[in-house]
């Protein structure tokens, strides 16, 4: 067996093994690979964020599959060394793309029931809790995941009590509470 057949095939094993580690582990692994003369250690190689990211672990991973798969199959039709190459960079970087691009998209679809400061002003809601000494009570907002209820105070230091309708001002985020005024 050629080399060149055997670095396909080990670059498209190790693009398939990170690619499987981070699908069924959600990118959360630890892989100790040791080849010869070389260790690779990976702890914790992605991040647990919530966005598809150019150079990930399952991006890279596509590209070094399709890499060795393109390089292969190549090399198997008797194509020269460049053709190999070219063969191997160009569908290596086709299907890394694709598989951006497609992760991109489901990613854009994603819907969030978390109401944020945003959404929230100009709502109007019900106090549920009357003002305390600290000038703080709480508010009872329909968001989109129904009703959530939150602290807030009133913007000009007014009593609030019981079953008061408000409207949100603004956030303070210093204390972490809605500013709500009475209407």
């Amino acid at each position: 067996m050629e080399s060149l057949q055997i670095l396909y095939i080990v670059l498209a094993a190790v693009g398939m093994l990170f690619l499987m580690i981070s699908i069924f582990t959600g990118g959360e692994a630890d892989l100790d690979l040791n080849v010869g003369d070389a260790d690779f250690d990976v702890s914790d190689a992605e991040s647990g964020s919530d966005s598809v990211a150019i150079f990930s672990i399952r991006t890279l991973s596509t590209f070094l599959l399709g890499f060795g798969i393109a390089g292969w199959t190549v090399m198997r039709g008797d194509g020269g060394v460049f053709a190999q190459l070219l063969a191997g960079f160009g569908a290596g970087l086709a299907i890394s793309f694709l598989y951006f691009l497609v992760m991109k998209g489901m990613y854009a679809m994603q819907g969030s029931s978390m109401a944020t400061t945003k959404d929230l002003i100009g709502k109007q809601g019900t106090i549920t809790i009357p003002t305390t000494k600290t000038g703080i009570a709480q508010v009872r907002l329909a968001t989109v995941s129904g009703n959530s209820e939150y602290t807030c105070k009133e913007v000009k230091g007014r009593k609030l009590k019981q079953n008061d309708t408000v409207t949100v001002i603004t956030a303070d985020m210093g204390i972490g509470t809605l500013v709500v005024e009475k209407v």
